[in-house]
């Protein structure tokens, strides 16, 4: 498979690493981006620039990047440096492609796989949507910035990376039942960053930059494929659909927390498909089925949805493919002892912890609507 041309060609983590940025920027007229949480980091590091500051608590919306596009315009600005995490990554990113200028991440904690990410996760209407958008032309991260981050942010950035045991394992049942290409270098990278973030002692220092770097690698697998089916699979689905709040209300949990809750409760769904004869439940995209999850917004999931990627799939055709989707099924690791993992070192692991409703009526709900956010198949979609 041919992949694409990064655009990300400069990648530097480790002391110094600021006045490497510093020299990248040289006379062109830049601007730091950040928000009322990492104003501080772009006070210290990056003093001569001027500060573009979303307040804290803004999301990642086309309403809320307005406000920086027309900034760029009116001042000249050349350069962008986004000094943050997701949402200000989602924000600069998304303006940078609109305003047609260039940025530059810098990365405050190690919290999410989007630094270097070639799209978008924007709220448009209120529906969770990816935009291509501009990926940075160059990362730089400054250990004494991320490395002293909280750890719930770092822990964050271990769910987002784990949940790729679920993308890629989804990527490979769209391949064996509907034939869709899966691009082993990439899926080696997003798996070699799962084993090194796992072999280090989250007692260390270098456990943040371990999860870092795993997220930057993850992070680049959408730029080199062209969109995030090799980072994003049934875990984010559920993640994005509760951060739509169409079928809860708003919480604060962050996006990593919500992927890695979520990719215990697809790991345990999954595996218990082991011995089962799985059945294909194929839905079409009729808006009033959608209207009872997404109400207002069914128009526009069933869109999403449109040309039906499920279209050719048969129960013949998941039958054939069931001794490979159940060879999959077995590499995946086991949530038992995955969730000891994640509750020793002080991650959420629960769907309270999560500030959701824990009944079994809005985890069903979840399951069954989640992965219409995406025209993606996965296994979740075919149940």
């Amino acid at each position: 498979m041919a992949l694409k041309e990064p655009a990300t060609a400069v990648i530097r983590m480790g002391e110094g690493t600021t006045a490497d940025a510093l020299s990248f920027i040289g006379s062109r007229r830049a601007c730091a981006v950040c928000d009322t949480n990492t104003q501080k980091f772009a006070e210290e590091y990056f003093p001569a620039l001027p500060r573009f500051v979303f307040p804290d608590g803004w999301k990642a919306t086309d309403v809320n990047a307005a406000h920086l596009i027309d900034q760029i315009k009116s001042d000249g600005i050349e350069l962008l440096v986004a000094v943050g995490t997701g949402t200000i990554h989602d924000l600069t990113r998304y303006s940078a492609f609109h305003a047609g200028v260039d940025f530059i991440s810098y990365p405050t904690a190690p919290s999410m796989d989007g630094f270097v990410s070639s799209i978008a996760a924007m709220t448009i209407k209120g529906q969770k949507i990816t935009y291509p958008a501009k990926p940075p032309v160059a990362l730089f991260a400054e250990p004494a910035v991320y490395q002293t981050s909280p750890m719930r942010l770092t822990l964050a950035g271990m769910g987002d990376i784990l949940g790729k045991y679920i993308s890629v394992f989804d990527w490979k049942v769209a391949e064996a039942v509907a034939g869709e290409k899966v691009d082993e270098d990439l899926v080696k990278l997003e798996t070699d960053a799962i084993d090194k973030m796992l072999s280090i002692d989250p007692a260390s220092p270098d456990f943040h930059t371990a999860v870092l770097e795993g997220l930057v690698m993850t992070g680049m697998t959408i730029q080199y494929f062209g969109s995030s089916r090799p980072a994003s699979g049934a875990e984010h689905h559920l993640s994005h659909i509760w951060e739509m709040h169409v079928i809860n209300e708003d919480v604060e949990a962050l996006h990593g927390e919500k992927v890695g809750v979520s990719t215990l409760i697809i790991l345990r769904l999954y595996k218990s498909l082991l011995d089962k004869h799985i059945i294909f439940r194929p839905k079409d995209n009729n808006v009033e089925y959608l209207r009872t999850a997404y109400g207002d917004m069914a128009e526009g999931i069933a869109a999403e949805n449109t040309p039906n990627p499920m279209a050719n799939i048969t129960q013949e055709k998941l039958d054939a493919a069931a001794p490979r989707i159940r060879q999959l099924i077995r590499g995946l690791p086991d949530p038992d002892k995955l969730e000891a993992f994640m509750k020793s070192i002080g991650a959420k692991t629960e769907i309270a912890q999560l500030g959701l409703p824990a009944d079994p009526e809005f985890l069903a709900k979840t399951l069954e609507f989640a992965p219409y956010v995406r025209r993606r198949i996965t296994l979740l979609k075919l149940l």
